[in-house]
């Protein structure tokens, strides 16, 4: 009638049929692929975060073990503290409070204060606490 055999309606049909799996497979693939990227993406975030926690837990008891709990000399406030070796302020009153390697303490000379008000200010620009 038409021209085309119902055998050639059939083979037609088929590689329809194999074209129709042949994308499907091809869209499976990629969707595989892309969970899989997304999953590596997380999985290497989640390793960076981890490994910023660890190095701010390694400076935070560098910092503790570098410090020590001080007794503001002017006001008696016991809040404070500060790493040996160096100057820093009551945070009740301001007084720049000096502490030697030792761990003396004593308040800090004018010089002294401005010197550690500088080393504070650069502290905050960049970023170290």
């Amino acid at each position: 009638m038409f021209g085309i055999g119902i055998n050639n309606l059939i083979k037609i049909g088929f590689r329809v049929s194999d074209h129709i799996l042949k994308q499907q497979e091809i869209e499976r693939s990629r969707t595989a692929s892309e969970k899989a990227r997304l999953q590596a993406e997380a999985s290497r975030e989640k390793a960076i975060e981890e490994n910023n926690r660890y190095r701010r837990t390694q400076l935070e008891d560098e910092i503790a073990r570098a410090s020590v709990a001080v007794e503001c000399p002017n006001c008696g406030s016991t809040g404070n503290r500060i790493r040996k070796n160096s100057t820093g302020f009551c945070q009740f009153c301001g007084t720049a409070i000096q502490i030697t390697s030792s761990g003396s303490i004593h308040i800090a000379d004018p010089f002294e204060k401005e010197r550690a008000l500088i080393e504070e200010e650069q502290r905050r620009k960049s970023g170290v606490s």
